[in-house]
C-alpha cells in the first residue's frame, strides 16, 4: 500500500510540474505578442513615423536651445499632427483609441500657443505637455518599428522633474539644453 501511494505521488508530481513548465511556456510566447505594434496601414505607419520624427527634431531643437529652430521643428509637427488620422488605431485597440482620442488636437493647440512664446523656457513647459501627451500617444498607438526611449531629468523645472521621448538611449536633455546637457535617465525602453 505505501509502495502504491508513493508510485502515485510520484506520477502526481511529475504530471503537475509537466503542467507548470506548459505554462511558462504560454507565458512567455504570449508576451512578445502583446507588446508587439499592430498591423496599420501602410500610410499610417508613415505618417506616425513622420510625426514621430518631427517630435525628435523639435527635441533636438530645445537640445540646441536655439529658438529659431525650436519654432520652424514646432511649426512641422503641428502640421503632421493636424493630418494625422488616429481612427484607424479604433480598429485594433478601442479602449485605447478613445483614451488618446482629440490629443492630437491638444498638442497641435499646445504648440501653437507655444510657437507664440517669446522665451525659452516658456516654450520648455509647453513641450513639457507635449512629451507627456506623446508618451501616451505611442504606449496606445505602438508604433510598428519604433524603439523609443521615455526618459526623465529630476532637475527640470526647479527639481519638479520632467519627461520627454528619444530614438536613443543617451541623454540629450531638451530642459536645459548645454547647461546640463546629460543630466537625466532612461525610464522605460518601449519597442514595437
Amino acid at each position: 500500500m505505501k509502495k502504491t501511494l508513493l508510485i502515485l505521488s510520484v506520477i502526481f508530481l511529475a504530471v503537475a510540474c509537466k503542467n507548470k513548465e506548459d505554462k511558462t511556456e504560454e507565458t512567455t510566447t504570449t508576451e512578445p505578442k502583446a507588446a508587439a505594434g499592430y498591423a496599420y496601414s501602410e500610410t499610417f505607419n508613415q505618417s506616425m513615423n513622420n510625426v514621430l520624427n518631427a517630435y525628435y527634431s523639435l527635441k533636438d531643437a530645445f537640445v540646441a536651445s536655439d529658438t529659431v529652430k525650436v519654432n520652424a521643428a514646432g511649426a512641422a509637427l503641428k502640421t503632421l499632427l493636424d493630418s494625422l488620422k488616429l481612427d484607424e488605431v479604433q480598429k485594433f485597440d478601442t479602449l485605447g483609441f478613445s483614451s488618446i482620442n482629440g490629443r492630437a488636437g491638444d498638442v497641435a493647440a499646445e504648440i501653437s500657443g507655444m510657437l507664440g512664446e517669446k522665451e525659452l523656457e516658456k516654450k520648455r513647459e509647453s513641450f513639457e505637455m507635449v512629451s507627456n501627451a506623446f508618451y501616451d500617444m505611442v504606449r496606445v498607438i505602438k508604433p510598428s518599428g519604433a524603439t523609443i526611449y521615455y526618459q526623465y531629468c529630476p532637475m527640470a523645472f526647479d527639481n519638479k522633474g520632467a519627461y520627454w521621448l528619444s530614438n536613443a538611449d543617451s541623454i540629450m536633455n531638451p530642459y536645459f539644453g548645454k547647461k546640463m546637457l546629460t543630466c537625466g535617465e532612461v525610464k522605460e525602453t518601449l519597442k514595437y
